[in-house]
This record gives structure tokens, sequence and C-alpha cells, in this order.
């Protein structure tokens, strides 16, 4: 897995990764996920808890839906092979290889994105907002066992 890009340092919520909005219907989509969000366990706080966590460097694996994760803990800008620079924000990334869903913090907002899974790592910016319920449950589900790794993770160690 890769880090997800941005062409600057501004959350994208319902827009692709191009800041364009492909239709009317992805507002309203955005909108019901975001809804659902606003009561979710996906909050800054414990997305800082993760990213900050000691118990991960940059990748774990663990039981869940979307076993592979990879944390980004620092927002930088990256200068790429196609002279472009491009924004790297804290993020955490869930995977099982064949999808990806990336929690994106970025001023202290919240961006959950869909990532198009490219094994040349060449398209930097291959990704748009989630727009299903039903997918934001299966991240809900994957982000909770993660805390909850951590959390026995934390009371193994002391």
């Amino acid at each position: 897995m890769t880090n997800i890009y941005y062409l600057d340092d501004e959350p994208l919520v319902h827009m692709d990764c191009k800041k364009r909005i492909k239709s009317f219907l992805w507002k309203i989509m955005y909108k019901r996920v975001k809804s659902k969000m606003d009561k979710s366990l996906i909050t800054p706080q414990n997305i800082k808890k993760i990213v900050f966590s000691k118990y991960i460097n940059d990748t774990i694996t663990y039981n869940s839906p979307l076993p592979d994760v990879i944390v980004h803990k620092g927002a930088n800008w990256y200068l790429a092979d196609d002279t472009n620079e491009y924004y790297v924000p804290l993020a955490i990334g869930f995977s099982n290889g064949k999808v990806r869903f990336d929690i994106v913090l970025i001023d202290g907002e919240v961006d959950i994105r869909n990532v198009e899974v490219d094994d040349n790592k060449t398209i930097f910016l291959k990704h748009k907002p989630m727009l299903l319920v039903k997918n934001l449950r299966v991240l809900e589900l994957c982000f909770e066992l993660l805390l909850e790794h951590l959390e026995k993770a934390e009371k193994d160690r002391v």
C-alpha cells in the first residue's frame, strides 16, 4: 500500500481527487455518509489515538474484514516524478488487497476516501469520496476492531 495524495492541503469532501464534482448525485450520497459519520466512532481524537500509537510503526495486520493497515504519521509535501507537488496528510488506510479505504485528517476535519488499488504505483491521484453507507459500516467495524486491538496491546504491555 502507498500513501494517499492530495493536490493541496484542503479536505476534498464530496469531490474527486482532482477537485472535480462528478455529479449532483455524489453530493447527495456524500451527505448521507457524512450524516452517519456524525454518530460514528471515527473522530479526530480516535484517529490521532491510532496514528500516534506506539504499537504501530507504519503498518499492522490484524483480524478484521480489511486486515492490512497503513498509517501515515506526518503530514508533508511530496515532489513526485511528474514534477508536481502533492500533499500527503495524516491518514489511516484499511485494505484487503482488492479494496482500500483511507481515513484522512486535514485541519481537524475527517475525509474518508475510496482509493483505487494501483499495483504499479505510477498514478498518484486515484481516489474518490466514500459514497456508500454500506462501505462506511465496514470501515467503522474495522476502525473499532483496530481500536480494540490497540487497547488490548496496551493492556498486555502493562
